[in-house]
């Protein structure tokens, strides 16, 4: 069409709702390489599996920021978010008690081709690595979860 132009808003809108139509960003591919761009000096924190962000067309770019931070981007669809990391030292050594009885703790289940998190309160004590009870609001029962960090438990499915 003669005379015909796309405004650059209009753009950036036709570009993230092409991704978008391609399908999400896959969360776990990106926290490896999070985990992998820190290395031993640290450990990040999982993004968040409640968003949902548009599959980035090039590899999200990755760089430091202040506080023990990074931020993750995809400067083509335009979103950005920061992924907090734990430095080394502060991560707790096997000994170090990092869930309390009465905590409340996030309860992340992963497995093959999914992930799923809800909020629990822990009903004992205990270190990384180590097991811990955990009650969540949608069972009369509660379950088994692996510390892996402070406020954070885990059961692979």
């Amino acid at each position: 069409m003669k005379g015909f132009r796309i405004l650059p808003g209009l753009a950036a809108l036709f570009l993230a709702a092409k991704a978008m139509a391609g399908g999400y960003q896959d969360l776990d591919a990106l926290d490896a390489r999070i985990a992998s761009t820190v290395g031993d000096s640290g450990t990040p924190v999982p993004v968040d599996r409640r968003i949902r962000l548009g599959q980035c067309p090039q590899e999200p770019e990755i760089s430091p920021l202040s506080g023990g931070a990074l931020a993750v981007r995809c400067p083509t669809l335009g979103w950005k978010i920061r992924v907090a990391v734990s430095s080394a030292e502060s991560s707790g050594s096997p000994a170090e008690i990092l869930i309390r009885r009465g905590d409340l703790v996030e309860l992340v289940v992963k497995g093959a081709g999914f992930s799923a998190s809800a909020p629990g309160t822990a009903l004992d004590e205990g270190a990384a690595g180590k097991t811990v009870r955990v009650k969540i609001p949608t069972s009369p029962m509660p379950v088994s979860a692996v510390v892996v960090r402070a406020g954070l438990v885990a059961i692979q499915g």
